[in-house]
Protein backbone atom coordinates (compact mmCIF):
# COMPACT_ATOMS: atom_id res chain seq x y z
CA UNK A 1 0.00 0.00 0.00
CA UNK A 2 2.85 2.36 0.79
CA UNK A 3 4.42 2.04 -2.67
CA UNK A 4 1.05 2.47 -4.39
CA UNK A 5 0.35 5.58 -2.32
CA UNK A 6 3.73 7.14 -3.11
CA UNK A 7 3.50 6.37 -6.82
CA UNK A 8 -0.10 7.60 -6.87
CA UNK A 9 0.87 10.85 -5.13
CA UNK A 10 3.62 11.50 -7.66
CA UNK A 11 1.34 10.61 -10.59
CA UNK A 12 -1.52 12.82 -9.38
CA UNK A 13 0.74 15.80 -8.69
CA UNK A 14 2.52 15.48 -12.05
CA UNK A 15 -0.77 14.89 -13.85
CA UNK A 16 -2.24 18.12 -12.46
CA UNK A 17 0.97 19.99 -13.35
CA UNK A 18 1.10 18.69 -16.92
CA UNK A 19 -2.60 19.32 -17.55
CA UNK A 20 -2.47 22.86 -16.15
CA UNK A 21 0.56 23.77 -18.27
CA UNK A 22 -0.93 22.10 -21.36
CA UNK A 23 -4.14 24.10 -21.02
CA UNK A 24 -2.09 27.28 -20.81
CA UNK A 25 0.13 26.32 -23.78
CA UNK A 26 -2.80 25.52 -26.10
CA UNK A 27 -4.15 28.95 -25.17
CA UNK A 28 -7.52 27.68 -24.05
CA UNK A 29 -9.55 30.88 -23.83
CA UNK A 30 -10.96 30.67 -20.27
CA UNK A 31 -7.71 29.27 -18.79
CA UNK A 32 -5.48 31.79 -17.00
CA UNK A 33 -2.27 31.71 -15.00
CA UNK A 34 -4.34 31.96 -11.81
CA UNK A 35 -6.26 28.82 -12.86
CA UNK A 36 -2.93 27.07 -13.42
CA UNK A 37 -1.74 28.01 -9.92
CA UNK A 38 -4.97 26.79 -8.30
CA UNK A 39 -4.89 23.54 -10.25
CA UNK A 40 -1.30 22.88 -9.15
CA UNK A 41 -2.21 23.62 -5.54
CA UNK A 42 -5.03 21.07 -5.81
CA UNK A 43 -2.58 18.55 -7.28
CA UNK A 44 -0.21 19.08 -4.36
CA UNK A 45 -3.09 18.80 -1.88
CA UNK A 46 -4.31 15.51 -3.40
CA UNK A 47 -0.74 14.22 -3.54
CA UNK A 48 -0.22 15.00 0.15
CA UNK A 49 -3.48 13.21 1.01
CA UNK A 50 -2.27 10.11 -0.85
CA UNK A 51 1.07 10.28 0.97
CA UNK A 52 -0.77 10.42 4.31
CA UNK A 53 -2.84 7.39 3.31
CA UNK A 54 0.40 5.60 2.41
CA UNK A 55 1.75 6.36 5.90
CA UNK A 56 -1.10 4.65 7.80
CA UNK A 57 0.46 2.03 10.08
CA UNK A 58 0.44 0.25 13.41
CA UNK A 59 3.99 -0.18 14.69
CA UNK A 60 4.78 -2.05 17.91
CA UNK A 61 7.70 -0.83 20.00
CA UNK A 62 9.23 -1.96 23.28
CA UNK A 63 7.11 0.57 25.20
CA UNK A 64 3.83 0.25 23.32
CA UNK A 65 2.02 0.68 20.05
CA UNK A 66 2.19 3.59 17.63
CA UNK A 67 -0.99 3.87 15.55
CA UNK A 68 -0.88 6.27 12.58
CA UNK A 69 -4.35 6.80 11.14
CA UNK A 70 -5.44 9.23 8.44
CA UNK A 71 -5.58 12.32 10.64
CA UNK A 72 -3.86 11.54 13.96
CA UNK A 73 -0.98 9.56 15.34
CA UNK A 74 -1.53 7.86 18.71
CA UNK A 75 1.13 6.42 21.00
CA UNK A 76 -0.15 3.91 23.55
CA UNK A 77 1.81 2.25 26.31
CA UNK A 78 1.12 -1.48 26.47
CA UNK A 79 -0.55 -0.97 29.83
CA UNK A 80 -3.16 1.31 28.24
CA UNK A 81 -4.37 -1.36 25.81
CA UNK A 82 -6.83 -3.87 27.26
CA UNK A 83 -7.64 -5.77 24.09
CA UNK A 84 -8.62 -5.71 20.43
CA UNK A 85 -12.16 -5.98 19.07
CA UNK A 86 -12.44 -7.27 15.50
CA UNK A 87 -15.60 -8.64 13.96
CA UNK A 88 -15.15 -11.85 11.96
CA UNK A 89 -18.20 -10.93 9.86
CA UNK A 90 -16.76 -7.57 8.84
CA UNK A 91 -19.17 -5.34 10.76
CA UNK A 92 -16.30 -2.91 11.31
CA UNK A 93 -13.79 -2.09 8.57
CA UNK A 94 -10.83 -2.25 10.98
CA UNK A 95 -10.06 -3.44 14.52
CA UNK A 96 -10.65 -1.27 17.57
CA UNK A 97 -8.26 -1.08 20.50
CA UNK A 98 -10.03 -1.17 23.87
CA UNK A 99 -8.21 1.30 26.09
CA UNK A 100 -7.95 1.53 29.87
CA UNK A 101 -9.62 4.96 29.95
CA UNK A 102 -12.82 3.50 28.48
CA UNK A 103 -12.28 4.75 24.93
CA UNK A 104 -11.42 2.96 21.73
CA UNK A 105 -9.04 3.69 18.87
CA UNK A 106 -9.35 2.36 15.33
CA UNK A 107 -6.33 0.68 13.78
CA UNK A 108 -6.77 1.65 10.13
CA UNK A 109 -3.59 -0.18 9.13
CA UNK A 110 -5.46 -3.48 9.43
CA UNK A 111 -8.36 -3.59 6.97
CA UNK A 112 -11.08 -6.22 7.16
CA UNK A 113 -11.03 -6.32 3.35
CA UNK A 114 -7.60 -8.00 3.56
CA UNK A 115 -9.38 -11.18 4.71
CA UNK A 116 -7.12 -13.87 6.23
CA UNK A 117 -4.14 -11.51 6.37
CA UNK A 118 -6.16 -9.07 8.51
CA UNK A 119 -7.19 -11.85 10.89
CA UNK A 120 -3.56 -12.99 11.18
CA UNK A 121 -2.44 -9.44 11.97
CA UNK A 122 -5.15 -9.07 14.64
CA UNK A 123 -4.04 -12.38 16.19
CA UNK A 124 -0.45 -11.11 16.18
CA UNK A 125 -1.53 -7.83 17.79
CA UNK A 126 -3.51 -9.71 20.45
CA UNK A 127 -0.46 -11.84 21.19
CA UNK A 128 1.73 -8.73 21.58
CA UNK A 129 -0.85 -7.13 23.88
CA UNK A 130 -1.22 -10.23 26.06
CA UNK A 131 2.55 -10.59 26.30
CA UNK A 132 3.13 -6.95 27.21
CA UNK A 133 0.05 -5.98 29.22
CA UNK A 134 -0.28 -6.87 32.87
CA UNK A 135 -3.96 -6.00 33.21
CA UNK A 136 -6.10 -8.47 35.11
CA UNK A 137 -9.89 -8.30 35.25
CA UNK A 138 -11.51 -8.68 38.66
Amino acid sequence: MRIIGIVGAIAVTLGFLILSVALLVVDWEPWTVLDMVWMNLLGVLFGLALLRIADIQARPTEKGLVVKNMVRTHRFDWGQILGVAFSPEGDDPWPLLDLSDGTTCAVMAIQHADGPRAHAEVARLRMLISRSTHFKEE
